[in-house]
């Protein structure tokens, strides 16, 4: 039983530590060499490795600048899929709203759902499971792609590597 027991928390463990990169690319090829950005243990770095500079710091429902978790560098905090400024509690400072519709995430521009406020659209890659792709509104089209997630981002992950890349 003790053994089972191990081997339950070993595979827990193992799964767990796989599904904590997430990897950028700027297009499908996802060529390692010309990765833009990464995402490990909630630390948005530039680069492939860990000698990129720390951009952001995740937390669950926080985004820190840099390499900090301190109450002074609390950027950002996603509630219900939103991006707030701060810690704010008020409507105005919701900056971007996240909504999942069929097999899309949406971005939208402030608390908005509207299509008109649609800024990018996260759609899975149609040949490579794990990878997703981000588009430009509600296109398909592979010229208005981005860049390329290898693995599924958090909101607060997906909220700092576009933040990062200069997108938000």
């Amino acid at each position: 039983m003790r053994f089972l027991l191990l081997i339950g928390l070993f595979m827990g463990a193992f799964t767990a530590s796989a599904q904590t990169r997430v990897e950028v690319y700027p297009d499908d090829r996802m060529l390692w060499s010309e990765m833009l950005l990464h995402s490990e243990n909630g630390i948005v770095r530039e680069g492939r490795d860990w000698r990129g500079q720390v951009l952001w710091t995740t937390q669950t429902e926080r985004i820190f600048a840099g390499y900090s978790t301190s109450a002074f560098d609390l950027a950002y905090s996603v509630r219900d899929g939103q991006l707030i400024q701060g810690d704010s509690h008020f409507s105005d400072a919701i900056l971007y709203t996240a909504e999942v519709r069929s097999d899309d995430l949406q971005l939208f521009i402030g608390d908005s759902s509207f299509p008109l406020d649609l800024v990018y659209t996260v759609r899975p890659h149609p040949f490579d499971e794990g990878a997703f792709g981000l588009y430009k509104e509600d296109s398909i089209s592979a010229f208005d792609r981005i860049c390329v997630f290898r693995g599924m981002p958090s909101p607060e992950e997906l909220y700092a590597l576009l933040m990062a890349q200069g997108l938000l």
